[in-house]
């Protein structure tokens, strides 16, 4: 079987040309916090609640990382897993495991020994580290049973107590930084994996090269500055987290942390840590807006947020603005497979800002095709798709994956619909996949949810596809209340009427859930509610 090398390689003719453009070169991240040690040491690097790193004390914490690693036996291009929250010990922990050339493989927090399993065997990982036991999650006991069925697991390195079969993060404490052979820039720096827990995961190698260069061209697309203090409400565990976290290491700034979301915790963060640019996905500043966490006093400090992960409601970023008065909003579109790709320029008028995900990075081509794969004039519907020095090899072990969606000349379907206008800025205009096939008429339910999502009742709302004998698939909404409301499908359509919605495109059931399946980026999992909807119906 391939390894992870293999699944960061790229053809010689492309390794050319992106050298000799410029996209790629010798850097990596571990480069810049070791620059930013010396230039900078005494700068905050991390402030999280009730602690603070300096530049100097990560990069001292992350050598005894690596030569603690090394001790255990792992060496340069060793899979090693991480489940941690955003904290302080996630990021020492990833720029010791780069140093010592290790590939960081990353776990969603949500992740059980179920799936688990397939994604560590996918990945070959010798080495996990997780957080102690909570009382909802014993990671430490589930990583110890997981050796088992994962062969090469070897180390469960444990923040925290953890069993008599563990080592202790703290124990690295002991270990002095040395002299150890880092990676070269070809070298795989993440796997990371796109959803799926079954017997073919996606999984994403990339090397230091596409990551450099993307976080390289982001920390000056944002405008990072050094004395900025950014905070990221997606984990570090999803490949958005991360980018973010490297784009501040770019920059020099200050990495506020707050270790899981909730409405509370995402106005504690930006208020206590005063915030000046803060990323998020649309479900973390809808529910903090609808509970009335945020507020102009919360966010007095922040310049810029910055929405992705998911498509944005319209209205979002206007409503924010008007709420924190002193901020201006952004949109960002990436993918795994590509890192980030599109944002709104700086400089973009508030209509380009509040209705589009801005235009492509200089780096890379986009553009948008028909069914029949030609590219289309600005102003219609299409598959959005890039091609660039960021977009993945290859899915990892997984060939007919890679078909599916990457061309044999680099073009990569994203399975977006979007329409791109004269001046290059992209309007999302849903999923290839969520689109509803009423008897032949083809139904794009965004701006029905975002109408629903707007009812007072509503905390949040998604539209799929169920089973019909006769006309194959009808729409049917799924609701998470606000606390102590209440709604029936009548109540949603007398709202949509009165909001002159077509009724083709009313929802024809209501299914009340008392919490809505989010990926790490708070984007819903529509594939999780249609499962279930058909096991509840016997299909």
């Amino acid at each position: 079987m391939p390894g992870l090398k293999e699944g960061a390689a790229y053809p010689q003719a492309v390794v050319d040309r992106y050298i000799a453009e410029g996209h790629w070169n010798d850097e990596t991240p571990q480069q810049w916090l070791a620059d930013w040690a010396d230039r900078q040491p005494e700068a905050p690097a991390i402030i999280a609640p009730g602690r603070q790193l300096s530049y100097g004390e990560l990069y001292e914490q992350a050598g005894r990382v690596a030569a603690g690693l090394v001790d255990l036996g792992l060496r340069r291009g060793d899979a090693i897993g991480i489940q941690l929250p955003n904290i302080p010990e996630f990021l020492i922990a990833y720029h010791g495991v780069q140093m010592m050339g290790g590939v960081l493989t990353l776990l969603h927090m949500p992740y059980r020994a179920g799936e688990l399993a397939p994604l560590l065997n996918h990945g070959g990982v010798k080495a996990v580290i997780c957080h102690a036991a909570s009382p909802n999650y014993d990671a430490p006991t589930t990583m110890v049973g997981l050796r088992n069925q994962v062969p090469p697991l070897d180390q469960i390195i444990v923040c925290g107590d953890g069993p008599a079969d563990t080592y202790s993060f703290a124990s690295f404490e002991d270990f002095r930084a040395h002299e150890i052979e880092g990676p070269a820039a070809s070298d795989p720096a993440v796997l990371a994996f796109t959803s799926g827990t079954s017997s073919a995961p996606k999984a994403v190698v990339h090397p230091y090269w596409t990551m450099a260069c993307n976080h390289r061209i982001y920390a000056e697309e944002f405008g990072i500055r050094r004395d900025d203090v950014v905070l990221s409400a997606p984990p570090f565990s999803h490949i958005y987290g991360l980018c973010v976290a490297n784009i501040i290491l770019r920059a020099g700034a200050a990495n506020a942390l707050m270790a899981a979301y909730t409405p509370d915790a995402f106005a504690d963060a930006i208020g206590d840590a005063r915030v000046s640019m803060a990323f998020c996905g649309p479900a973390h500043m809808l529910a903090a807006i609808k509970g009335g966490q945020m507020t102009a006093e919360v966010a007095t400090s922040v310049r810029t947020f910055i929405f992705a992960g998911s498509a944005c409601p319209p209205g979002l970023v206007e409503e924010t603005e008007g709420i924190c008065t002193n901020a201006v909003g952004h949109q960002m579109f990436g993918m795994t497979e590509t890192l980030m790709q599109t944002a709104t320029p700086l400089d973009a008028p508030a209509d380009v800002r509040h209705r589009s995900i801005g235009v492509a990075n200089s780096a890379h081509e986009m553009r948008v095709v028909g069914e029949d794969g030609e590219p289309l004039p600005p102003g219609e519907e299409g598959e959005l798709q890039f091609r660039g020095p960021t977009v993945l090899s290859g899915y990892f072990n997984n060939p007919e994956a890679t078909e599916e969606v990457l061309q044999p000349d680099g073009w990569l379907h994203t399975g977006d619909l979007a329409e791109i206008d004269e001046a290059g800025n992209v309007v999302m205009t849903g999923r290839v996949k969520d689109i509803i096939n009423r008897g032949g008429i083809k139904i794009n339910p965004i701006d029905v949810e975002a109408l629903v999502d707007a009812h007072p009742s509503v905390l949040l709302s998604a539209i799929a596809p169920m089973h019909d004998d006769i006309l194959g698939e009808k729409a049917c909404l799924f609701v998470q209340l606000q606390p102590d409301q209440s709604l029936t499908l009548n109540d949603v359509l007398v709202w949509l009427a009165d909001h002159d919605v077509a009724k083709l495109k009313w929802p024809e059931r209501l299914e009340l859930v008392a919490d809505m399946p989010m990926t790490p980026t708070r984007k819903i999992m529509k594939g999780v509610l249609v499962a279930e909807l058909h096991a509840r119906d016997g299909l």
